[in-house]
């Protein structure tokens, strides 16, 4: 058959594939999806983030005092957390391929909600590290695990807006953490208030972890809440996008090309410098906005105000992909944004302008996580590729947490000028990269354009077009 005739029944197909009947399984089939799939997963998101950074809550309610800790030690129980997190997020993933979410999720969430619980026993600085650097092991595969998950659920369009929702749950969050603490820290029992707020709040990350091993499915192909007709018009759509499919085994060559993609590490970067800033506000913001002060209630409450704005942005970022598929552009002017905010924050003295500014930088920054996850994952192709591009790029958020937990150190209260400045950098960083990937993608696309030669994908094996990832001639990249 020629190339014409061919390209003539492919059209032919379409026109099958997209009649109404069709497009009614393919709605039918992706409410059953989001029902299954979004609700457990943000509501654990939710926790996970409460979960790791309650430690910042808790120093509000006393545990520093109570526990003896003094100098730089609360910044080294903090960031004890990352130096696991930043090492399991591949194996976590390979791991999750291999025995499915619906078991590695839910398992992964109660071994940390235990360790969080344990929390409440630790009775010296040293036992604190230890638990935190065991709850880095298992927190470590939930993001990327969600992330690479979607790719074999949803076309590259539908990821957007379900990414940026799952990650808009990580700034609701903090809306929640600091009144929800305030509560539980004001509980009148036999233990200290803060040991009330990693107990209740990791209990109920454990009932969430239950709830999600009965909800969630692995895959299209098998999930039993489907009908016959809606698998087969979910598979059709994913296979016309190029999604992943649940079926392609472990590829061990697909992890060396994306260790030495530099466009993966390119999202890395601009993940690692939008977490920086977001990981210090989840857990400096109460002790920045008590610096100011405010009694440590106060200032527990008041801290919801930035995770609002930030929460406000990121459900704004689930549209504006649609608006306008230009993913480095918005990246570039929320960096920008962002940058000149801290920048204000770090000048002035008035703490009213500081906290407005705290609030602001928040919507700033909230969301290019979302949007350079769904970017990495809307560009990179090959099963394992992604799988690792998704990690790898998680992974520098955890160095974002390590890092971030000693920018703001006590020798700079009140003021915190070299966190500020510190976090204003990162987000000029951010221009940078996405500039550079913005000029390199519009390039390697237009090089692309230019090749005379057809690509024929069913002249190579299913191996071979798999290996080529997105180096395939006929990808083109998003910008």
């Amino acid at each position: 058959m020629s190339t014409k005739d061919g390209k003539s029944s492919e059209r032919g197909v379409s026109e099958v594939v997209d009649g109404a009947e069709e497009q009614r399984l393919r709605r039918s089939y992706l409410r059953k999806a989001d029902l299954h799939l979004l609700p457990p997963a943000f509501a654990m998101y939710f926790f996970a983030i409460i979960d790791r950074n309650n430690i910042g809550n808790a120093k509000v309610a006393g545990m520093d005092v109570e526990l003896g800790l003094h100098g730089e030690q609360f910044n080294w129980i903090v960031s004890a957390f990352f130096f696991t997190y930043i090492f399991f997020e591949i194996p976590s993933n390979i791991i999750l391929k291999r025995v499915g979410a619906r078991i590695w999720l839910p398992f992964i969430a109660i071994c940390w909600s235990i360790l969080v619980a344990l929390m409440a026993a630790a009775k010296s600085y040293g036992s604190l590290v230890a638990v935190r650097v065991l709850l880095g092991v298992f927190e470590a595969g939930y993001v990327p695990g969600f992330i690479y998950l979607t790719s074999f659920w949803y076309t590259k369009r539908q990821q957007a807006p379900r990414i940026a929702l799952f990650f808009s749950a990580g700034v609701f969050a903090g809306i929640w953490a600091g009144p929800l603490a305030a509560r539980l820290q004001e509980i009148d029992g036999s233990l200290m208030g803060y040991q009330y707020i990693f107990i209740i709040e990791a209990s109920i990350t454990v009932a969430l972890a239950v709830i999600m091993a009965i909800m969630l499915q692995n895959y299209p192909e098998t999930a039993t809440f489907l009908t016959e007709d809606e698998r087969a018009a979910a598979l059709r759509m994913l296979a016309n996008d190029k999604a992943l499919s649940y079926n392609t085994d472990y590829r061990p060559r697909q992890v060396f090309r994306a260790l030495s993609d530099w466009t993966i590490w390119g999202y890395a970067i601009i993940f690692w410098a939008a977490a920086t800033g977001g990981a210090t506000q989840a857990i400096f913001g109460p002790t920045l906005i008590k610096a100011m002060g405010y009694t440590s209630t106060r200032a527990q409450v008041l801290s919801a105000a930035p995770s609002a704005c930030g929460f406000a942005s990121q459900i704004l970022s689930m549209f504006l992909p649609r608006l306008y598929p230009r993913f480095s552009v918005w990246i570039m002017m929320f960096s920008a944004a962002a940058c000149a905010f801290y920048a204000v924050i770090a000048t002035v003295e008035n703490i009213h302008v500081r906290f407005a500014f705290l609030c602001l930088s928040n919507f700033a920054l909230s969301p290019n996580m979302p949007l350079v996850s769904i970017w990495m994952s809307n560009n990179v192709m090959g099963v394992t590729k992604k799988g690792v591009a998704s990690a790898v790029t998680v992974m520098l958020g955890g160095v974002a947490g390590l890092i971030g937990s000693h920018i703001y150190r006590g020798k700079d209260f009140p003021q915190y000028r070299f966190g500020h400045i510190f976090v204003c950098v990162c987000n000029a960083v951010i221009f940078v990269v996405a500039l550079a990937l913005n000029l390199y993608f519009r390039y390697e696309n237009r090089r692309r354009d230019s090749q005379s030669e057809d690509f024929d994908p069913s002249a190579l094996s299913k191996d071979e077009v798999e290996d080529m990832c997105d180096k395939r001639p006929d990808h083109r990249y998003t910008w």
